[in-house]
């Protein structure tokens, strides 16, 4: 009898050592992770823990927009760029949470693109949760929250075999096996997340450098609802975002960086969007919101057509321009300035006192 049970716990003990290794094989030999933004940031982001006291969360018009090398060289600050690929407002907020579980953070910047804040649910845009959750720490809570509220059991299957979201293609698996067998992984290896065919290369602490510029005119990616320019979802974690900012003392700036003049003609209720999140940082002590696209100053933000590699991301000239503006916000807000009177209040002011050069282009779609 007692041979009869050790003989099955050895049996199950066998099955899930297979399992983990067939798992592993298949991770190995069918995942490309080493071409991946976020791993690189993730991995730079655990090796700096400690040190970070300025961190910028959002989307990719986060990662494309602020250089955090020039923004400590600006502001003397430790700072740090979470931001990662269509990143949604749950996604910035688990990420905030696994930054200050290691760093004290003073103050986080979070970039507002407008369309996150308008999905419904996270599980809309799985992929999103991925890029995060496949390279976080096996230790951090953080990450089996955020799988499980993203896709419940279906988000852990993917965690137990991300082939099922990142396949790399046939051809690109030689070369994939050499990488992860030499220096794929290490650290500074930038080569990997370098494209020069695309224009894109990864300059360090989560910043993507960007070239090209718009081909296809300023279509607007959605237009917005006047009476919900936020989703339910989008308010529930910006208020979570907000909530876990001032039950730890990290001062909280919500900011947008710049559209084109053109992209914000194009996007219906615009304003809507504007005015909500006025409202709310109204109602909260001490929180502001900056929308960039909304900057009165041309002389100090002279972006053009060419600052931009798309219809509504900065290129890196375009970011160059934009850190430096930003920096230069913050450092005045810090001095006491009221810095709302930088921007204009509404978006019809901008179009009609100093819109980019975007705006001769607006029926370009």
């Amino acid at each position: 009898m007692k041979r009869t049970i050790l003989q099955k716990a050895a049996a199950a003990a066998l099955f899930v050592l297979l399992t983990a290794a067939l798992l592993a094989a298949a991770d190995f030999l069918l995942v490309d992770d080493v071409h991946s933004y976020s791993r690189v940031m993730l991995q730079e982001l655990y090796a700096d823990a400690g040190n970070i006291d300025t961190l910028f969360l959002g989307s990719s018009h986060c990662y494309r927009s602020v250089d955090p090398a020039a923004v400590d060289a600006a502001l003397g600050t430790h700072s740090f760029n979470a931001g990662s690929s269509q990143q949604l407002p749950d996604g910035s907020y688990y990420m905030l949470r696994e930054a200050a579980a290691e760093n004290d953070l003073k103050t986080v910047y979070l970039e507002m693109f407008y369309t996150g804040y308008n999905e419904s649910r996270s599980a809309n845009v799985p992929m999103a949760c991925y890029l995060l959750t496949d390279h976080m720490s096996a230790a951090s809570p953080n990450r089996y929250e955020y799988l499980w509220e993203m896709g419940g059991l279906a988000g852990f299957a993917d965690l137990l075999l991300p082939a099922r979201h990142g396949i790399a293609s046939p051809r690109a698996m030689p070369a994939l096996w050499r990488a992860k067998l030499t220096d794929g992984y290490d650290p500074g290896s930038y080569a990997y997340v370098s494209y020069p065919d695309s224009g894109e290369a990864y300059r360090g602490r989560g910043f993507v450098y960007t070239q090209g510029v718009p081909k296809d005119g300023f279509g607007t990616l959605l237009d917005l609802d006047a009476d919900a320019p936020l989703s339910d979802f989008g308010w529930e974690y910006l208020n979570k975002i907000a909530d876990f900012c001032e039950e730890n003392g990290i001062r909280l700036v919500l900011f947008t960086a710049p559209l084109p003049s053109a992209y914000l003609y194009n996007t219906d209720n615009y304003q809507s969007y504007v005015d909500a999140l006025n409202t709310f940082c109204a109602a909260r002590d001490g929180l502001v919101y900056w929308d960039f696209s909304l900057w009165r100053d041309w002389d100090t933000l002279h972006l053009t057509v060419g600052d931009y590699s798309d219809a509504h991301h900065l290129n890196g000239a375009g970011a160059d321009k934009f850190t430096a503006v930003l920096c230069d916000t913050i450092r005045r807000d810090a001095a006491g300035e009221n810095v709302a009177d930088l921007f204009y209040d509404t978006v019809e002011d901008k179009l009609t006192l100093t819109p980019d050069e975007s705006i001769l282009m607006k029926d370009v779609h």
